[in-house]
């Protein structure tokens, strides 16, 4: 008699513990792929929110309607990297006539060498309405991270009602206007 191969029974327990081990590692496989993409879609679904909130004068300058919800955040955003500071406003009497002389600094509070925009100067009535406004042209070179400079304007027979001074960098459609309200 020749022996054959060797035939074995599996015991029905050994095999059930096979295969509810296969089927749990299946399982265990299919849950972390759900997980992973659930975690890829809140991920997603997030970064814009993210990216928003790590480069705001980015979004800014490629979105300019966006200041209005960095605003409404309570979040001031500096496109320009550049401050308005030590501004003081004096009265003056010159030849008879009243004159309103604006000195201040610009300082560069960025980490890159900056130019410096036109600055747009607005007279405001004591109910906060412009009543004049008019720009100037520092005409100053490119500041170094760090580096400030002095500006200095002055404005002949400003309106009566003017009682505020608001000082800003003045968009491009207002450069060179020198006008009333």
């Amino acid at each position: 008699m020749e022996a054959g191969p060797k035939q074995t029974t599996v015991h029905p327990l050994i095999e059930a513990a096979r295969s509810a081990q296969t089927a749990f590692r299946l399982q265990r496989r299919a849950r972390r792929v759900r997980m992973t993409a659930w975690a890829s879609l809140v991920a997603l679904a997030f970064a814009p929110l993210i990216g928003a909130s790590a480069f705001p004068e980015q979004i800014v300058v490629a979105v300019p309607a966006s200041i209005h919800f960095y605003e409404k955040m309570g979040r001031q955003i500096n496109i320009y990297g550049l401050e308005i500071r030590q501004v003081d406003l004096q009265n003056l009497i010159v030849d008879g006539r009243k004159v309103i002389a604006v000195k201040g600094e610009l300082t560069n509070v960025s980490s890159e060498e900056r130019k410096i925009p036109w600055l747009r100067f607005g007279l405001r009535s004591k109910d906060n309405a412009e009543v004049y406004h008019w720009t100037l042209d520092t005409e100053v070179r490119p500041l170094k991270p760090g580096e400030s400079t002095s500006f200095v304007t002055r404005l002949a027979s400003p309106p009566e009602a003017a009682r505020n001074l608001e000082i800003r960098f003045a968009q491009a459609d207002e450069i060179g206007s020198n006008a009333g309200p």
